[in-house]
């Protein structure tokens, strides 16, 4: 018998702005829907609330909340507010999605930074525009937009931290960027912070030191094309960020306790 394989699409169940002005708009989650459903609600103007089991965040305008239905949150007009909430929202299908969705939440938070001149209001305002007209081409295209606007609000995660949090912008830097030729002084700098202090604070938060996890990031690239394609180590050991093949070899096998080269025929 054949079993029918997860559907991989996600798609748009729904969007609109919506202006409110008191206490009465207030939403439980608990049981409210399918909890495949994700669903994101920018800030326009004033704020509103999203309460969480651990914690109750003000959702300012140039942020958005993420949540999904049948899950322990609840959001709404704030009691102590005085003027207009306005937002837009967005409800889809997560399917394929999950991952970015809980990574979004996992490392930044259910409320996340959305400026209405950022790439992820553009993505956003797209969708509302397709979606309005019933423009989208097919469900792909649904999916393509859906996967670029949580990319999109990662990315705008991610550069906030610049400034906010020096050393989760190198975190993030050095995974998106590890196959540069990059060294430890160039991400430092990025960060705007000393090279020992950026070593001190990564290695006290994310349990080793940056310049170990830019190489393990390195190898494990590199051990995956080995097993995967034909090309000469040492266009592998430049595709993955090493100075020369030598210092690949080096390293290589001292993690893996063989060559490339024997590590590929095995």
């Amino acid at each position: 018998m054949n079993v029918p394989l997860p559907e991989p699409l996600s798609v748009v169940n729904g969007l609109d702005e919506e202006t409110r002005t008191n206490a009465s708009y207030f939403f439980d989650n608990r049981r409210r829907g399918s909890p495949d459903e994700g669903v994101l609600q920018q800030t326009i103007a004033g704020a509103a609330f999203l309460q969480t089991p651990t914690e109750r965040h003000l959702v300012t305008s140039g942020r958005a909340m993420l949540f999904t239905h049948d899950e322990p949150s609840a959001y709404g007009y704030p009691p102590e507010a005085t003027e207009l909430y306005r937002q837009r929202y967005i409800t889809f299908r997560l399917a394929a999605l999950r991952s970015w969705f809980d990574r979004l939440r996992a490392e930044f938070g259910p409320v996340l930074r959305m400026s209405a001149d950022g790439e992820a209001s553009a993505v956003l305002e797209e969708i509302f525009r397709l979606f309005r007209v019933r423009g989208f081409r097919d469900r792909f295209e649904q999916s393509e937009l859906l996967h670029r606007l949580l990319i999109a609000l990662y990315r705008e995660q991610v550069a906030a931290a610049q400034t906010r949090d020096p050393v989760e912008f190198g975190y993030h830097y050095l995974r998106d960027h590890f196959r540069s030729p990059l060294n430890l002084k160039e991400i430092s700098d990025l960060c705007g912070v000393s090279r020992e202090h950026f070593i001190r604070g990564f290695g006290k938060r994310y349990g080793e030191p940056p310049g170990e996890m830019l190489r393990r990031l390195r190898l494990e690239q590199a051990h995956r094309m080995l097993r995967a394609t034909q090309m000469p180590v040492q266009d592998v050991a430049t595709a993955c960020g090493f100075a020369d093949a030598n210092t690949f070899c080096r390293a290589y096998r001292l993690k893996y306790g063989a060559t490339p080269g024997a590590s590929r025929r095995s």
